[in-house]
């Protein structure tokens, strides 16, 4: 199935290359969570990253469906 994870600001470095602006559609499989989804991009998935599914944000465990919309940013920022 196939799910758009959407990284941002720093994150956006962890996209496959030629990627288009800050979204990359990826296929998983069915039952597959967050974690499953974000860790192919070797983003840090503690504390130091939020995480939104469809605007929501969710715990790393959450399961994701069909043209769900994943975006992860970082944290920390500066003031």
């Amino acid at each position: 199935m196939k799910i758009h994870v959407k990284l941002i600001a720093t994150y956006r470095d962890h996209l496959p290359d030629g990627t288009q602006g800050n979204t990359a559609t990826v296929d998983v499989l069915p039952g597959s969570s967050v974690a499953d989804v974000l860790t192919p991009f070797g983003i840090p998935l503690d504390g130091s990253t939020v995480i939104a599914v469809n605007g929501l944000t969710v715990p790393l465990d959450t399961t994701v469906s069909e043209g769900d919309r994943v975006a992860a940013f970082s944290a920390i920022g500066g003031g």
